[in-house]
């Protein structure tokens, strides 16, 4: 509740009231008069004054800087404040995107469990164990969910198996 506003529009009732009880107090006339019109005019905007200010917020605790708080006051947290977590950790890699093959580095696209070239089942890029194929879908066959749902362990990418590793003697 502003009051101040309050006070305005008490102000402007109270003139309303005056001019409707002017002509009666002063000349003893109880004849409509042109200042008893005029007050019966004052008495509705008196009244919106009256409501506004009913409704508006007290410019000494809020102010519009503040945005419905006062800037000054410096006002804190009444619930403790909650520990920080780690923020949670998204996926790597874009789950339409498509992979390259360990072996050959053919593209394989994201929907396919295995090399389109070399016929090797493709890794699973969140625990890098190899796909298997559930309903035509790329699936993970520790969790049996689809690879982007993955939710195995995340292990450390393995390096690209080369030739010459695979050559040892």
């Amino acid at each position: 509740m502003n009051r101040s506003i309050i006070l305005i529009g008490v102000g402007i009732l109270l003139f309303g009231f005056i001019l409707i009880a002017f002509p009666i107090a002063v000349t003893g006339q109880e004849q409509f008069d042109i200042e008893q019109e005029a007050g019966i005019y004052f008495i509705p905007p008196a009244l919106a004054v009256l409501l506004v200010g009913s409704i508006s917020e007290d410019p000494r605790t809020t102010t519009v800087a503040g945005t419905l708080g006062n800037p000054d006051l410096k006002v804190g947290r009444t619930s403790p404040a909650r520990p920080t977590t780690p923020a949670a950790r998204g996926l790597g890699y874009n789950p339409r995107e498509s992979a390259n093959c360990r072996y050959c580095y053919s593209m394989i696209p994201f929907d396919l469990a295995r090399c389109p070239r070399c016929a090797r089942a493709r890794e699973c890029r969140t625990c890098h164990r190899p796909l298997g194929s559930v309903l035509d879908r790329a699936t993970c066959p520790t969790c049996a969910r689809p690879e982007a749902l993955c939710n195995c362990r995340v292990l450390p990418a393995r390096p690209p198996a080369t030739v010459a590793r695979s050559r040892r003697a």
